[in-house]
């Protein structure tokens, strides 16, 4: 029951994304979206996937395999004509056709699926390491939250918080000072994501805690919510940071903003 039900979520979902719901059924699965974490996170998961497969790399028909395909189709009816308009002799009746495929059409066919295959898969793959990153940051929140102190090291005063991490990591992140802009820092810790330590900031919005974490620049996570938490990226010409809270989006989207003017540009070397 269960699975039947989830199930029918998938498809009420993709329904939804391609606009295939009548009205009534896309309100109601709206309502639905606005009330359930786990659903909006699946949804979340979705889009992002799906703007993913969209950014795959377009690939032009090798010159000529288009014409030898089509080719090969027209050497296989059964009652072809010719350019002059005469019809050639059909097949007998109780005669297997004569397929008549070109090994260098059937050949280039088989590479270009080959290229889109592996495009896909490799995307699908780099998808699921985004998603893997995404996760572990969320879970080093929660353990920062359920810990006594969710930072290794505790102060506002960013001159006592970068110094920490530069004396951890082998790279230590920018720690400007957001009190103006509604963000308190609070401190900072070392988070493990895969197998790397990371520098994890941390700042206090109203009662909600902010962890940042800063990642080498190259990875990428999508926005998302994961159990309950929303997840922010962006990243700047050293790191790619990861914002997680349970705060709102936009109000983690001021939070980026003022985070990145606060932040100052490295120096060139």
């Amino acid at each position: 029951m269960i699975a039947s039900m989830r199930d029918n979520d998938e498809l009420q979902m993709n329904a939804y994304c391609d606009g295939e719901l009548d009205p009534a059924s896309a309100i109601e699965f709206e309502r639905r979206l606005a009330g359930d974490e786990t659903l909006k996170a699946q949804y979340n998961r979705l889009l992002s996937l799906r703007r993913t497969v969209r950014s795959l790399p377009q690939y032009d028909v090798p010159a000529g395999l288009q014409a030898r395909i089509q080719s090969a189709l027209d050497a296989d009816r059964p009652d072809q004509v010719d350019r002059l308009g005469r019809a050639s002799r059909p097949v007998q009746a109780g005669r297997p056709r004569q397929r008549n495929w070109s090994f260098q059409a059937l050949a280039a066919a088989a590479v270009f699926g080959a290229v889109i295959s592996s495009s896909v898969m490799l995307t699908m793959e780099r998808y699921d390491r985004q998603e893997d990153v995404a996760r572990a940051v969320v879970a080093g929140h929660i353990r920062g939250l359920l810990a006594p102190q969710p930072f290794d090291v505790a102060s506002s005063d960013r001159h006592t918080v970068k110094p920490w991490f530069t004396s951890h990591l082998p790279l230590s992140p920018q720690v400007p000072d957001l009190a103006a802009q509604g963000f308190v820092l609070e401190g900072g810790r070392v988070d493990v994501v895969g197998h790397d330590p990371v520098a994890t900031i941390v700042y206090k919005h109203a009662k909600h805690t902010v962890s940042l974490t800063t990642l080498p620049r190259g990875q990428s996570v999508s926005d998302q919510a994961i159990a309950g938490y929303n997840v922010r990226s962006w990243s700047d010409a050293e790191f790619t940071y990861i914002a997680v809270s349970d705060i709102s989006s936009e109000d983690l989207a001021s939070f980026e903003r003022a985070f990145s003017e606060g932040s100052p540009a490295p120096e060139i070397k």
